[in-house]
């Protein structure tokens, strides 16, 4: 079976069930039971049944290895494949413009619209029985009679491979926000994050697991059963930290809260089921089904309430001065007041944003174009007290040469310095200035799987597959300067797939490939020596060099007094670097110019 999708079509078809038989047949039926249509579409078996993401139309894969595209009304549009083997496992692209489809062994991927080749690669070493493909990181899974669920992405690159089952992986699902799947088998349901690893695992006594299907709202799981049962799960016991503070759910509508330094626990109920939890920025922002939450970490009994658009939240974002919610009907921006401040617009579908396409800034919000995924749009926020309707926002479109696929916001600083770091598809990392006239992408490093600014500083931390690495003056403008300012740590043991979940005071939060987290002490003192010149407190950070000795912190020091005119500052930390070229360049400005020339005339000098 499967539900009309909630973001395609007219309003009144939203409750049609598409139901795909053992006779070959499928039939659409609406919400009171009534059969609108039937059609018999295979010969044998009709094995799979699905609506585009877009509900333009429906797909249908049968044992007689056909695989055919119908209109939205029932009627046939062409057989798009024609295998002489039965298809199991059928999906749509997220776009719906391909066609994921297993053949054995092996998975295909056709594109309809286009006159590109097949994509074709050997996924198991036993018939493939099931398939998924996300709606946002064009991410597939697959699961087979060999007992293994696997990873890949839509190039054939496998990104993880599961353990090895006792029995046949019968199901697979994402959940809506992709950040979770779920795998079904005979007695056994697991619950997954999106690297592989695993969060849970029960053994219920139903037989095998052949379907699963996902709440909208990403907090419930059902699941249909060989022994004629439906089983339903609630995803609980999700934890988030910030600071001193840790935050878990402990039930479907019961979050506690602990402040580990005072040694202090709270229980905080809701009326609704728990659905999206964000901490951080001296906030909590908790999600459920009708109402949003945010409480004040000095004071939890008496949060900020507001009525949400549908309920359905995807994402909670926080930034310092406000928090950015996506649900299915749209993209909101709020204060911390709970006022409305802007509904950016921009023509992709909510569901399709993911963490790594969106990002939230203190008076900024970016977001992967998903039609074109080479443009970001950078939409300003408006901060102060009069609120300008949605479409008197300020967008600005930043084009790069490849497809991105992680951006990140810095979050300190006025909006005329904002900063948008950016991974491509070939993990290549660069910094561009939004605000420029003519942005310019200034090239980092290469080989960095995931990226984080500090929320106090312009610290940019970037994980590769061995290493950690800190750019303490990304604006840094000279390769050799950008070389002073950079620290990287190698990092033992990482696993497959590490992910950088956080950067605080200079200390790294990484998790491994299998699930675990550790804390790296990286970029402590400059994080230190930044958050000092952030209020102009140039004398504290020259003491903090002369103290410390470190060419790394006299190397940031003496870039940022440069670029902000500080020039008897800059001076004697060019020095201390051995920079006597520049020393001398200095020393020729100060006795040709006046001290306090403001710093673009001293750059056009």
């Amino acid at each position: 079976m499967n539900l009309f999708p909630k973001s395609g079509g007219p309003k009144h078809q939203l409750d049609v069930i598409l139901i795909a038989t053992a006779d070959g047949r499928f039939h659409i039926i609406n919400n009171n039971g009534r059969i609108e249509k039937s059609v018999v579409a295979h010969q044998g078996a009709c094995l799979v049944a699905q609506w585009s993401p877009d509900g333009a139309g429906l797909l249908t894969g049968g044992e007689d290895g056909l695989v055919k595209i119908w209109s939205r009304n029932g009627l046939l549009r062409s057989t798009v494949i024609q295998s002489d083997l039965p298809c199991y496992g059928v999906a749509w692209s997220p776009d719906s413009g391909s066609i994921l489809y297993s053949k054995g062994n092996f998975l295909i991927i056709k594109h309809l619209n286009s006159n590109s080749k097949i994509t074709k690669w050997k996924a198991h070493e036993g018939v493939i029985v099931c398939v998924a493909w996300n709606a946002n990181k064009t991410l597939i899974i697959s699961g087979s009679e060999d007992g293994y669920s696997k990873i890949w992405d839509s190039y054939g690159q496998q990104i993880s491979v599961s353990v090895k089952h006792d029995q046949p992986i019968t199901s697979v699902s994402w959940s809506p926000a992709c950040d979770m799947f779920v795998i079904g088998s005979f007695n056994l349901i697991r619950l997954c994050n999106a690297n592989g690893w695993s969060h849970s695992m029960d053994r219920p006594s139903t037989g095998s697991i052949y379907s699963l299907g996902w709440s909208s709202d990403g907090t419930q799981v059902a699941a249909a059963c060989a022994n004629g049962n439906v089983l339903f799960a609630h995803v609980i016991d999700r934890e988030y930290t910030w600071k001193n503070f840790a935050c878990t759910q402990t039930g479907r509508k019961v979050v506690t809260v602990k402040d580990i330094m005072a040694d202090q626990s709270d229980q905080l109920d809701y009326p609704d089921r728990v659905i999206q939890i964000a901490l951080g920025f001296n906030h909590l922002v908790v999600t459920t089904v009708k109402q949003c939450f945010i409480h004040k970490l000095t004071s939890w009994n008496t949060p900020v309430t507001f009525d949400l658009k549908d309920g359905t939240v995807s994402l909670i974002l926080l930034a310092e001065k406000c928090i950015c919610i996506i649900e299915r009907s749209g993209i909101s921006v709020y204060s911390y007041m709970g006022r409305l401040l802007a509904s950016p617009r921009y023509g992709s579908r909510p569901e399709t944003i993911s963490r790594s396409t969106v990002t939230l800034g203190p008076d900024t919000l970016a977001l992967v174009d998903q039609t074109n995924t080479k443009t970001i749009h950078v939409f300003d926020l408006p901060t102060g007290l009069i609120v300008r309707s949605s479409s008197d926002n300020t967008v600005t479109k930043v084009t790069h040469k490849m497809t991105v696929s992680d951006i990140s916001l810095s979050q300190t600083g006025p909006i005329n310095d904002r900063q948008l770091a950016l991974l491509d598809y070939n993990r290549d990392l660069y910094v561009v200035t939004v605000k420029d006239p003519k942005p310019k992408f200034t090239k980092l490093g290469s080989q960095v799987l995931s990226i984080k600014w500090s929320p106090e500083t312009d610290l940019l931390v970037g994980l590769r597959a061995n290493s950690v690495v800190a750019w303490c003056c990304p604006k840094a403008k000279q390769p050799d300067w950008l070389t002073l300012t950079t620290i990287t740590k190698e990092i033992i043991d990482p696993g497959r797939n590490p992910a950088l979940i956080s950067i605080d005071e200079g200390i790294a939060v990484i998790c491994r490939g299998n699930g675990s987290l550790f804390h790296i002490s990286l970029a402590v003192l400059p994080e230190k020596l930044l958050k000092h010149l952030s209020v102009n407190q140039w004398q504290e950070a020259l003491q903090l060099c002369r103290t410390v000795e470190d060419e790394t912190l006299w190397a940031c020091l003496a870039i940022l007094a440069w670029q902000y005119n500080q020039l008897q500052v800059a001076e004697e930390a060019f020095c201390s670097i051995r920079q006597y070229y520049q020393v001398s360049y200095i020393q020729h400005l100060r006795s040709s110019i006046p001290e306090k020339l403001p710093s673009d005339e001293v750059a056009a000098l």
